[in-house]
């Protein structure tokens, strides 16, 4: 078993960032791109210089033939040389597409170690078309940028899945549709999020202002209005783009439900030019698909994304809203996916021993039901994630309050957990003020979401008001370490299981506790 791990609190938060370029290193750019990048930058570079370059690679003019001779331009006469080519796309279509090609098949070197790379640049190589039609509509000077900008904002991603490995690349594939929901949980439990990992890859390879700065500031949403600046122009439309769900995400934002409204406030496109934008994106992404083709998936096709692309712009916003994480909801649908699970729980809560102050089952009972459930771990069937909370202080709240006082809180506390997780898991009080939670079922993303509003409701529990005491503690607060056992997994025992817990919850107090660290286990470990 991997002893590495990802918590929210455990890398410096004054660390550089030269600490991440030690973990991934930036592919170095072919010759071709780097020559690429250098007539992007000068304003007379003419159409002779491109072709010359482009000729370099053969590779590169057979696929620019197969693009201009695709159904999207409808050539009644085939295009038989790169020149034809070059002037059936245009030139400056020519340069971005090409330079965007070799850029991402640089990037496709990192080591997507749990990752699927095909799918990354599947979405990838939609978002660039996508962004090259909402250009053509609201900035249609820049469109090419706008291709590139939405085809590279996400560039950071396979960086940290080297740099982070399958912590990171599970966290992606849990929530990755929902590209806001990505981006906060990054900045909550990592040192580097993938804007940050994206400004380093920009300013290696040298990239033109005009297509960095909207490429660091994807996830910043500005004036919601039209702008006639470019660089503000190009970051709101890859904000639109980069924001956008795709594919069926279980949890949606505030972000990405108010897409539609920006895309009318900003670009001046209503539910029907919107749907135009996706019909357009459609055609042109067969086109560019080809060019792309060595690392996209084998069958492409982009029904699925456009289908919720166009759920989400065309206004679905009650549906969304209900789709956005809630923590009562979410532990109700919870409830219902694991029926079959929880028997086994009413079982032991009906003939176990319960801990006299608490009611809470005992740290014999909490092993028996790991013991019962691993089956359905190690088939295969579910996931199990343990829970070791700590209530933070609680030696001060003693001494302040005094052991009647400190032991209505601990019984409060333990209500609390039993009445969110008893019906659906097993609460067991470990000891002292240590309490276990084990659920079955939960996806990364799932749990995350869970342990950090189980934090946020503990310090809703206010201390009492005591004005004859000075304390700068106003409630209750705890330290909780995570370990999340994929489903196929054939971790150690339960009793080795828990220490692993219990060795998070420690990083999470050494860490000014009050929040969370947590541990993957997947097949490979």
């Amino acid at each position: 078993m991997s002893d590495s791990t990802v918590t929210q609190t455990e890398l410096s938060g004054d660390a550089k960032l030269d600490d991440l370029l030690k973990k991934a290193n930036v592919p170095t750019l072919p010759m071709v791109a780097q020559k690429l990048i250098e007539l992007c930058k000068d304003d007379h570079a003419n159409f002779a210089q491109f072709a010359r370059v482009i000729e370099t690679d053969q590779g590169m003019a057979s696929n620019l033939l197969r693009v201009a001779n695709s159904a999207y331009y409808g050539l009644r006469n085939k295009a038989t040389t790169l020149e034809r080519a070059i002037k059936v796309l245009g030139l400056k279509y020519v340069q971005s597409i090409t330079l965007g090609f070799h850029l991402a098949t640089t990037l496709n070197k990192f080591e997507a170690c749990g990752f699927d790379m095909a799918d990354f640049w599947y979405r990838c190589v939609f978002r660039g078309v996508l962004a090259r039609q909402i250009a053509n509509h609201y900035c249609p000077d820049y469109s090419e940028e706008a291709f590139l900008v939405g085809l590279l904002q996400d560039c950071g991603i396979p960086f940290l899945v080297e740099a982070y490995g399958q912590q990171y690349a599970h966290l992606w594939r849990d929530c990755h549709n929902s590209q806001s929901s990505l981006y906060q949980l990054e900045c909550e439990l990592f040192q580097f999020d993938h804007v940050t990992a994206a400004a380093v890859i920009t300013k290696q390879w040298s990239l033109p202002d005009l297509l960095a700065h909207p490429i660091r500031h994807h996830h910043t949403r500005s004036k919601s209005q039209p702008s006639k600046d470019e660089k503000l122009q190009l970051g709101q439309v890859a904000y639109f783009v980069g924001t956008l769900s795709l594919n069926g995400p279980e949890s949606l934002t505030e972000e990405d439900i108010g897409l539609a409204e920006y895309a009318r406030k900003v670009f001046g496109l209503d539910k029907s030019g919107l749907n135009k934008i996706l019909q357009n994106t459609r055609q042109e992404f067969s086109s560019v698909s080809q060019l792309f083709a060595g690392i996209l998936p084998e069958k492409v096709d982009v029904t699925e994304l456009l289908t919720q692309a166009n759920s989400l712009i065309s206004g679905l916003t009650q549906e969304a809203q209900r789709k956005i994480f809630d923590f009562e909801s979410e532990l109700e649908r919870f409830k219902t996916h694991c029926e079959e699970l929880v028997d086994s729980v009413e079982h032991f809560r009906r003939e176990a021993q319960t801990d006299p102050m608490t009611g809470l089952a005992v740290r014999q009972i909490l092993v028996k039901y790991l013991e019962t459930n691993y089956p359905y771990l190690r088939s295969g069937e579910a996931s199990l994630t343990i829970l070791f909370i700590n209530i933070d202080d609680f030696g001060e709240i003693n001494n302040i309050y005094g052991h009647a006082e400190a032991d209505r809180l601990l019984m409060v506390f333990a209500k609390m957990l039993q009445k969110i997780f008893g019906d659906i898991g097993c609460v067991a009080r470990y000891g002292g003020v240590e309490f276990v939670v084990a659920l079955m079922g939960l996806k990364l993303e799932q749990a995350v979401q869970l342990a950090k509003a189980l934090v946020e409701r503990t310090c809703s529990l206010p201390l009492p008001a005591n004005p004859n005491i000075s304390t700068d503690k106003r409630s209750l607060s705890c330290s909780i370490g995570m370990v999340c056992c994929e489903a196929g997994t054939s971790p150690d025992s339960p009793e080795e299981m828990l220490e692993t817990a219990c060795r998070q919850m420690y990083q999470a107090r050494k860490a000014n506790k009050n929040g969370l660290s947590y541990k993957v286990i997947t097949g490979g470990e």
